[in-house]
């Protein structure tokens, strides 16, 4: 026999009304209020209409906001497809998109986005920003509330976010020093390049990528610079570099517009010269690995990491099923000039 609300209620020693928002992802309700109900539910094996819930949802839509960096970044496409999957899947069952896109180098956007979307009715968050202080407050606010955020390609550390969703970056950053090591025998200068070190994806990276060459012994990471996704601060920033480091072997570009990379390489009079690995599969990265210019580019599937959020978060909202693990992490392949 179903286990109804009224059941959990009882148990609970709260009204049907307040179960129902627990169990809907609704405000309203403190903490340890809701902390109860959801034991309970768990302990009684309690199971929703499905079929109801969706009847109810689609006369009035769950909002779920989504929070990242502004459009002109392009690796987000491909997590927009993603999510653009999902939605597609669900759209019958009722859910509304709202989107904030933020700039990706003020933190207090990100903050004040989550406190929209929740103010316009969200009942769940995906948030893509920059690892700060003002982004974990916010969130751990939103969770307090009954509101589950999921993070996605890029964490916020020691919140209390649902789960993350996204590549092991530690990972990535090992798998791009073990490459480097490869195409740079003996003794060697490398530069990193990354977009923000804000962001804990890329931070964690790069810290990963240093820690693994100083274990190998034999490179040496001259500069880490910041070139913010945008291709002017990366080819000023590069080529000011290339100067100041004539006897420079190799690039790794942990994030960041490969285009511009290459573009202040020609300029140095360097191509051919710097043994360069790269992430992702943009247009300029393609091109760079057909024409021998990069020698590997290391894959994070953006395309998943879209999908599985929403998936994941609609699942948070509409069923109260929780995340099989903390880290939910698409897998990482390489690619070489050869597999394209």
């Amino acid at each position: 026999m179903s286990v109804t609300i009224r059941e959990i209620a009882m148990q609970a020693g709260v009204s049907r009304g307040t179960v129902d928002r627990v169990l809907n992802g609704r405000t309203g309700v403190k903490p340890e209020i809701r902390e109860r109900v959801l034991a309970i539910a768990d302990e009684l094996h309690y199971v929703p209409n499905v079929a109801a819930k969706a009847l109810a949802y689609h006369r009035k839509p769950i909002r779920i906001g989504i929070v990242m960096p502004p459009k002109e970044i392009t690796f987000f496409d491909e997590i927009r497809k993603g999510i653009h999957a999902a939605e597609d899947e669900l759209k019958g069952l009722g859910i509304c998109l709202e989107y904030a896109y933020i700039n990706n180098q003020q933190a207090d956007e990100g903050a004040t986005a989550i406190r929209t979307l929740i103010a316009n009715g969200a009942s769940g968050i995906l948030f893509s920003a920059i690892d700060d202080e003002a982004n974990r407050v916010s969130i751990n606010e939103a969770i307090e509330q009954g509101i589950p955020v999921v993070t996605f390609n890029s964490d916020i550390e020691g919140s209390k976010r649902s789960c993350f969703v996204g590549q092991d970056l530690g990972k990535s950053g090992e798998i791009a020093a073990g490459l480097m090591s490869r195409v740079l025998r003996g003794k060697a200068k490398v530069l990193v390049v990354v977009a923000n070190m804000k962001f804990h994806a890329h931070r964690m990276r790069v810290q990963h990528f240093k820690n693994s060459l100083a274990i190998i012994g034999d490179i040496e990471v001259v500069e880490v610079i910041e070139g913010f996704d945008r291709y002017e601060d990366t080819f000023i920033k590069l080529n000011e570099a290339l100067q100041k480091h004539p006897d420079l072997d190799g690039i790794y570009m942990a994030t960041g517009h490969a285009g511009a990379c290459m573009d202040a390489v020609r300029r140095a009079g360097k191509d051919g010269q710097l043994r360069i690995v790269c992430n992702d599969l943009m247009p300029e990265v393609e091109q760079g690995l057909r024409e021998g210019k990069i020698d590997f580019t290391i894959m994070q599937n953006p395309i998943q990491q879209g999908y599985r959020s929403l998936r994941i978060l609609y699942d948070l909202i509409f069923t109260g099923k929780k995340p099989e693990s903390e880290y939910q992490y698409t897998e990482t392949s390489i690619l070489i000039a050869e597999s394209l």
